[in-house]
């Protein structure tokens, strides 16, 4: 089995993604927890063009030390109904080791979207709406870009997981008696948390599959045997983890190796009181991982996990939000045969100094305020090392 199995799951949608037919047309996930930014066009299509063509003059394959990565994507919708019409994407987040340098979004057509706006969507993450206007049948395609800066070690303070991501939810079933079962046997002899986490790993690569699942839930992926989908791994690793009482969530995220995917999910836990991540699909076997071996897109809230059985159009029950593109509304719908992808290519490895992290920190800090990139933002996109990021930072 090739790991790339673990992220594409284009079969496995074609049996469980919901309908348009029969869905809740409302969005139940988005909150209004901070007023909406709207993004600033000017730049952005010149800026999209060079980091297109710095994605594709990377030579490097995967990410092995800190600095900048370029993540990029896109996602193909078709117009259901003449009108204006909303779609969310999950959008690179300014947490733990990373911060972005810079973000662009643009549409084809030109004139299709109306307007991108940032907004705090709950605790911990950021979210892109993209508001769509043209007529029905219309389709088009949302590309995006960014660099993300990774460093060594947290960038971005964080407090402990909290205790209630201890508990048990409708897509991480904690409390199920036989994950309880499954959990002693799989508990190490040495007590350690990270020796637990490396035997869920190998018990999730071990599992043979003798059925289709009908949901990406832990206790349905577990009965199926099925090992993948990324998403149903998360949710099984983090019943496991928290059957043992072990605060844990998952996260989206585009790991930064050169490969076109979807998105990939795995696992951030508490072990004493350091927070550490590791991805039961063993697309990476590091346990812990490091923070500039993923990029993270976002961080699923146990509302997340509670909400993702519900059914929402073009995402597979027992998602949580922030793996797709989420569209809020019955008049639009995925379009083409690639209709959702994303990369990550390493631009440049070194380990970021205090000033370079804290001027990264403050420029990113005024773009979610205000909308507007800098033009030292823009120059930084490309920066080699820590004094070249300093330096275009400082231009601000």
């Amino acid at each position: 089995m090739t790991q790339l199995r673990y992220l594409f799951v284009t079969s496995f949608l074609a049996h469980c993604v919901v309908s348009l037919e029969g869905c809740n047309a409302q969005h139940p996930v988005t909150q209004s927890l901070s007023p909406p930014v709207a993004i600033k066009q000017t730049e952005m299509d010149s800026l999209h063009e060079k980091l297109a063509a710095q994605m594709n003059s990377s030579n490097a394959e995967a990410m092995k030390k800190p600095g900048l990565a370029g993540i990029s994507g896109g996602v193909g919708i078709k117009l259901l109904k003449t009108g204006t019409h909303e779609v969310i994407l999950s959008f690179p987040q300014r947490v733990d080791g990373q911060v972005p340098i810079c973000f662009c979004i643009h549409s084809t057509p030109r004139d299709a979207a109306i307007e991108y706006r940032i907004q705090r969507r709950d605790e911990l993450n950021d979210a892109l709406i993209v508001t769509l206007k043209a007529d029905r049948g219309k389709e088009i395609q949302l590309e995006w870009a960014a660099v993300v800066l990774t460093a060594g070690e947290a960038i971005v303070s964080e407090d402990a997981i909290p205790d209630s991501y201890r508990s048990s939810t409708k897509c991480v079933q904690a409390d199920s008696q036989i994950i309880q079962k499954l959990s002693e046997k799989l508990w190490p002899e040495s007590g350690n948390t990270d020796d637990y986490a490396r035997n869920i790993q190998r018990f999730i690569q071990e599992m043979k599959q003798s059925k289709m699942p009908r949901s990406l839930d832990a206790i349905g992926i577990l009965d199926s045997g099925m090992n993948t989908v990324c998403t149903a791994n998360a949710n099984l690793a983090l019943a496991l983890m928290r059957a043992r009482g072990i605060p844990s969530r998952s996260m989206a995220v585009i790991p930064p190796i050169s490969r076109r995917l979807e998105m990939h999910r795995i696992v951030e836990y508490m072990n004493a009181d350091q927070r550490r991540y590791f991805d039961p699909s063993l697309l990476n076997a590091d346990v812990p991982m490091k923070a500039w071996q993923t990029v993270i897109m976002a961080k699923s809230t146990i509302a997340d996990e509670n909400l993702s059985m519900t059914p929402r159009m073009g995402t597979s029950v027992g998602c949580p939000y922030g793996q797709e593109a989420e569209l809020p509304g019955a008049g639009v719908m995925f379009s083409g045969r690639d209709f959702f992808w994303t990369m990550a290519k390493p631009f440049a490895e070194f380990e970021p100094d205090d000033e370079a992290v804290l001027l990264a920190v403050g420029a990113w800090n005024k773009f979610l305020r205000e909308g507007v990139l800098s033009e030292g933002q823009i120059r930084a996109a490309t920066a080699g090392n820590s004094l070249e990021l300093t330096e275009a930072l400082k231009m601000d």
